[in-house]
């Protein structure tokens, strides 16, 4: 009987694909949020390369919002565990927010894109956790990542990398 169990786990588990279901809007928040914190993070970094140091203003945005950001990754956890199985789950995960870092990572950098960083990590750091006012921000910035497998009820739409 253990055998039995134990191979029909496996094949489960190596019939799941990586990305196996749609996004909630629950889960597409919380990946907009963890988009909005990697853009920063990411930019902070370019930003320090060049000289310029904005880590204060991101720090603070990090403070502000520790428990919105904390949730908003637990919640990704959770939907990568669901849909790809325990055993894979943290190295979906791992894909994703690896995947959002890399969008950045080529993007130019310049004294005018620090402070514009700058700026949005201060205002964010005011949002107090405010998962309405994070995605706002997010949503003014034109933060959208790519959701493999799509957002639940809309049907099959591509989606083109930034």
């Amino acid at each position: 009987m253990r055998k039995t169990i134990c191979a029909a786990m496996a094949a489960l588990s190596a019939m799941s694909p990586a990305y196996a279901g749609c996004w909630s809007a629950d889960h597409a928040s919380a990946a907009r949020i963890r988009d909005l914190q990697t853009y920063l993070m990411v930019e902070t970094l370019r930003c320090q390369a060049m000289g310029f140091n904005i880590a204060t203003d991101y720090n603070a945005f990090v403070r502000g919002n520790r428990a919105a950001i904390g949730a908003a990754n637990d919640r990704l956890k959770a939907f990568f565990v669901t849909t790809s199985g325990p055993v894979r789950g943290q190295s979906a995960y791992d894909r994703f927010t690896t995947s959002l870092a890399n969008a950045y990572g080529a993007d130019r950098t310049s004294e005018g894109s620090c402070y514009n960083t700058s700026t949005i990590a201060r205002e964010a750091a005011m949002m107090d956790n405010s998962i309405e006012g994070l995605e706002m921000i997010a949503d003014r910035q034109g933060l959208d990542p790519v959701l493999p497998g799509g957002r639940c009820g809309r049907g099959a739409v591509a989606q083109v990398a930034r």
